[in-house]
């Protein structure tokens, strides 16, 4: 989670206030819902932000204001403006005494991130840019960022009843509640001898029925805002990866690797070379390395890697970030391939050596011990690492993440089977329908053997297909279990036929029932029983049956 203070009033330069950030969020692509709760709004206010409104209204679902009317401290102006703008705006109204609906935030919701202002900034002009205002900006990942959901949770559990519009003390602003609100002077009215618009001074709904003086609201710069490119507090860099790297650095990349062909193997670019730009990239590459990986965007950093640039000179530190370069992309892959419409990336640690992601599971296990700062994984974790596992919403521990999703369960669901066949006794055999795991088998398989038959795809995916196919075959198990079990018990009667007949040809079955009387009757009992079955097969679905018993030679009445 990101902290960042946003206070004016004091410092003309007003680096980071509440307008900036309000204007420059709207205008954003990473939101798409919006919850406003202020109590006092001017006209002034409402205006400077109503262009970026009206392009949020492109790109946002929900647009929605919570405005109060305690102390006069709403125009009836401002809400005129909302209204006409089709901003769905609710009234909060309550009538006790000694009550004022008094909040200041602002929620700006994503599928990727979330950003919460609150503080002391009302929707006015000089709630947002000129009051001496104190103002904290929260911005975190939407799925990942545990702090940042629980605040979530804990502000929309407050603000429920708002939220769900159940509250009797809102109200949806229309014509008429705007007429009443004017009848009842619950508003202030913002007019301008001049036909400007004007308010006053102190424009925070108190001591409302003294005389005050008025300003004229001038024009402010509010495009100067930030937007949430990053979860996490930055040092100030001596050193920046501007527009200009950007524009030049596909073709000072190809003089790189020329001059690695040509010049030096090793990727270290002399001073002495003539080449003098590409020698002072070289030396900025670097120094925004020694500021930490979080200098790079993450497409150029790969890029330098791709490249095989000497971070570190050309030791072992660099081999190992080229190492884990390479390993995370094989996380990504196995994401793309097994859960492509999970949110979250999960890697479970199979115990099945022959699975094809054994090694991976084993390198993620690290990774969370490396991440862990345990003294015997080395080497220590890294900014860069952190915020490569952070962009494909990697879960480190499942257990925090509550009910895990279908696609990443299916996973642990494998490596649960897999533990089941780590036992000698459970070789072909599968596990009962009665536990979870077996339930889950059987439906795979149900899955598998529909999507053969009836020629559907997209029931079960290849790759899981492969995966479990793998685990079963090493254990004995194929896909139509039923059928398995059926044909080998026909194959196993079949040799006790077969053991019979060789007694009676050999003319030692009578030395044999006398040597071992149970074990002959249990032979002809599986010949009895084989031929009595047969008679039942007269249909298509027990076809394959007969092809099994004539191909063995084994004599039985047809039907």
């Amino acid at each position: 989670m990101k902290t960042t203070f946003l206070g004016h009033g004091l410092d003309s330069g007003n680096k980071n206030n509440v307008g900036k950030q309000l204007a420059i969020s709207f205008e954003s692509k990473d939101y798409k819902k919006f919850n406003g709760f202020v109590a006092f709004a001017s006209i002034s206010g409402v205006k400077m932000l109503q262009k970026y409104i009206d392009k949020a209204k492109s790109n946002y679902d929900q647009i929605r204001f919570y405005i109060g009317v305690d102390n006069r401290g709403t125009s009836k102006e401002a809400l005129e403006s909302l209204l006409n703008q089709n901003i769905e705006t609710y009234i909060y109204r309550d009538k006790r005494d000694f009550v004022t609906y008094h909040p200041k935030l602002f929620l700006f919701e994503g599928e990727k991130f979330t950003r919460v202002i609150i503080g002391s900034s009302n929707l006015t002009s000089q709630g947002i840019k000129t009051n001496l205002e104190a103002s904290i900006q929260l911005d975190f990942r939407t799925k990942t960022d545990k702090q940042g959901k629980k605040l979530i949770d804990e502000i929309k559990g407050y603000y429920s009843k708002l939220l769900d519009l159940s509250s009797s003390k809102i109200h949806l602003l229309t014509e008429d509640l705007l007429q009443n609100l004017v009848k009842e002077n619950l508003l202030f009215h913002q007019f301008g001898g001049d036909g400007e618009i004007k308010e006053s001074i102190n424009n925070d709904g108190e001591n409302v029925e003294d005389e005050k003086e008025d300003i004229i609201i001038t024009d402010f710069n509010i495009e100067t805002g930030f937007e949430q490119t990053e979860t996490s507090t930055i040092r100030d860099n001596s050193v920046n990866f501007g527009k200009n790297d950007y524009d030049k650095f596909e073709t000072i990349v190809e003089r790189y690797v020329i001059y690695k062909q040509n010049k030096r193997p090793s990727g270290i670019v002399s001073k002495h070379t003539e080449d003098r730009p590409l020698f002072y990239w070289y030396q900025k590459m670097h120094a925004l390395y020694n500021q930490g990986t979080k200098s790079f965007p993450f497409e150029i950093f790969e890029k330098l890697l791709d490249v095989d640039f000497p971070f570190d000179g050309i030791g072992r530190k660099r081999k190992q970030l080229i190492k884990w370069n390479s390993d995370f992309k094989k996380v990504i892959d196995y994401k793309n391939k097994v859960n492509p419409n999970s949110a979250y990336t999960y890697v479970p640690q199979f115990r099945n050596k022959s699975n094809t992601y054994y090694k991976l599971g084993i390198w993620c296990a690290y990774q969370k011990q490396r991440r862990r700062e345990n003294p015997n994984y080395p080497p220590k974790w890294s900014e860069y690492e952190e915020e490569k596992m952070e962009s494909i919403n990697f879960v480190w521990d499942k257990t925090a993440m509550g009910s895990m999703p279908k696609d990443d369960k299916w996973s642990d669901s494998l490596v649960e089977l897999e533990n089941y066949y780590q036992k000698r006794k459970n070789f072909k055999t599968v596990p009962s329908q009665e536990t979870y795991i077996g339930h889950w088998l059987n439906d795979q398989m149900t899955l598998k053997n529909k999507q053969d038959r009836g020629k559907i795809n997209g029931l079960i995916s290849p790759i899981r297909i492969e995966l479990l196919g793998e685990l079963l075959s090493e254990n004995g198990i194929e896909w139509e279990w039923g059928k398995q079990k059926e044909r080998e018990a026909i194959e196993n009667k079949i040799e006790s036929w077969r053991i019979v007949e060789t007694l009676k040809n050999n003319g030692t079955l009578k030395d044999y029932r006398d040597k071992n009387p149970e074990l002959l009757k249990k032979y002809r009992d599986d010949v009895t029983q084989l031929k009595s079955h047969s008679k039942r097969w007269n249909n298509e679905k027990n076809s394959w049956k007969y092809a099994i018993v004539d191909k063995a030679g084994f004599p039985y009445k047809k039907q």
